[in-house]
């Protein structure tokens, strides 16, 4: 995957902050790369909503741009009944 560009995921869910990286040639391939790398054992909850929030997720896979910034974009959705707010920067490597 040389070549694509990095993007970090902030994941605030549940009363846990989660940071995990992911590359593509866009944001929606990074997303979908962060979404299928994504584990229970990562943000602790079972396999049933892991799969339910993949699956919800997945069906409209949209990051928004946040307005005013630049290569920041913003997700949100439910896992178990809370919401989980997804935070994604592109990411400059040294």
């Amino acid at each position: 995957m040389s070549g694509t560009k990095l993007y970090t995921f902030l994941m605030d869910w549940n009363g846990g902050t989660f940071i995990s990286q992911s590359r593509g040639d866009n944001i929606q391939e990074a997303t979908k790369g962060w979404l299928n790398q994504l584990s229970i054992e990562e943000i602790k909850t079972s396999e049933r909503s892991l799969s339910l929030f993949k699956s919800s997720l997945q069906d409209d896979l949209q990051p928004i741009a946040i307005e005013g910034n630049t290569s920041v974009w913003c997700l949100s959705e439910f896992i178990s009944g809370e919401l989980a707010i997804i935070n994604i920067i592109a990411t400059l490597e040294k």
